[in-house]
């Protein structure tokens, strides 16, 4: 694809979320020739953000900025049981508790802003496993005080991981148990652990986009599941065919009365609190 059909088919996007002369700005400064990996950072004004953005040369950057800052990709506005779920914060700040969502598998940040701007008293713990990502993501937050970054990786037991996929992108890397034993590898976080970290009984938002670790994190220690009002995971199984790693989610919210609705690469479960379940044991 041409850089000047890529610009001009992604134009109507950046007008509608910019604005027509900062959405013109932005384009010829983002969409443009990029090296696949560079350690250059750039910042790039957002209107409506606090603070700059900052971006390194890289596809897989440039390729976040697009989903989370132009295409709005954790936009719920777009479903009808956004509304329920808006109802939810109020209440929560009414009741003088401080909504929580966890941000898990946070990159550089870009979609911790997002949810930072759209639900300005919540607390946002944000986890990123990788040191360089990590770096840049509490670069990017750091204007936010609502953000709270955790370097470390979601799991269904605290424990300890490494990165499987070292070489892969910075977008791309995957988790695995770690072989050895004692502190080395990156710590893992169940959500258990994060809730109390917070104070919190239950999660507002649970966004998940973690390379396929649903597979583990979802096989036991799930009782967050039935406390959390919407969970996003953006979902695996075309990038890794047959290996099941949405299976052991699918298997548990099912338990669970949510609704389910499809936006891109992810799928947001709405929790409907007004049904009756038993709760699973």
């Amino acid at each position: 694809m041409s850089l000047l059909y890529r610009r001009v088919s992604k134009l109507p996007n950046y007008v509608k979320a910019f604005g027509l002369l900062r959405g013109i700005a932005l384009l010829l400064k983002v969409e443009r020739p990029l090296l696949a990996r560079s350690k250059q950072v750039r910042s790039y004004e957002v209107p409506w953000a606090k603070a700059p953005i900052w971006l390194r040369d890289s596809v897989s950057d440039h390729a976040i900025f697009w989903q989370n800052m132009v295409k709005r990709h954790y936009d719920i506005e777009q479903f009808p049981h956004a509304e329920r779920l808006k109802q939810s914060y109020q209440a929560m700040l009414r009741e003088g508790k401080r909504p929580l969502i966890i941000d898990a598998g946070g990159n550089i940040g870009l979609s911790a802003i997002w949810f930072a701007l759209k639900f300005p008293e919540a607390r946002i713990l944000v986890l990123e496993p990788e040191a360089e990502n990590f770096h840049l993501l509490s670069r990017n937050i750091a204007p936010y005080t609502g953000i709270e970054p955790i370097q470390g990786g979601i799991w269904a037991r605290s424990e300890r991981l490494s990165i499987q996929n070292p070489a892969a992108g910075a977008a791309a890397f995957r988790v695995e148990s770690a072989a050895a034993d004692g502190e080395t590898g990156i710590r893992a976080y169940t959500v258990d652990e994060l809730l109390a970290r917070a104070g919190s009984a239950e999660a507002l938002i649970v966004k998940l986009d973690i390379e396929g670790s649903q597979s583990a994190l979802f096989r036991e220690n799930t009782g967050w599941v039935g406390r959390s009002h919407l969970i996003m995971l953006e979902l695996d199984d075309w990038l890794y065919p047959w290996a099941g790693t949405s299976r052991s989610f699918f298997e548990c919210v099912s338990r669970y009365p949510f609704e389910y609705l499809l936006a891109g690469e992810h799928i947001c479960c709405f929790r409907d609190f007004s049904a009756s379940a038993e709760t699973p044991a």
